[in-house]
């Protein structure tokens, strides 16, 4: 399993990143856990992580920033249905507006 963490600048990534591949570990699961910010790479991902920290606006503007991932984050994760986590303001994203 591939579980992508989406880099756009903003959250604790590197704790993040940490903390799942402990939990992987720690439960047994086969996973990489795979901090990106390439929006081809989340796509293909099994699972998707979008941390967030500090202000919705800026956060935004923060992911929408980096080519194709605004769009790629709502086609798997709100058309698709692809297995999705948001942290904190990542899941605040997933609103309308913040």
């Amino acid at each position: 399993m591939r579980v992508a963490i989406i880099d756009y600048g903003s959250g604790n990534l590197r704790s993040a990143t940490k903390a799942f591949e402990r939990a992987a570990r720690e439960a047994g699961i086969a996973a990489t856990i795979e901090l990106t910010a390439d929006a081809e790479r989340v796509r293909t991902a099994e699972r998707i992580v979008l941390p967030g920290v500090g202000a919705y606006a800026d956060c935004a503007a923060g992911l929408k920033a980096v080519a194709g991932m605004w769009e790629t984050v709502e086609d798997v994760a709100v058309r698709k249905g692809r297995p999705f986590l948001g942290i904190c303001v990542g899941m605040q994203l997933m609103s309308e507006r913040g």
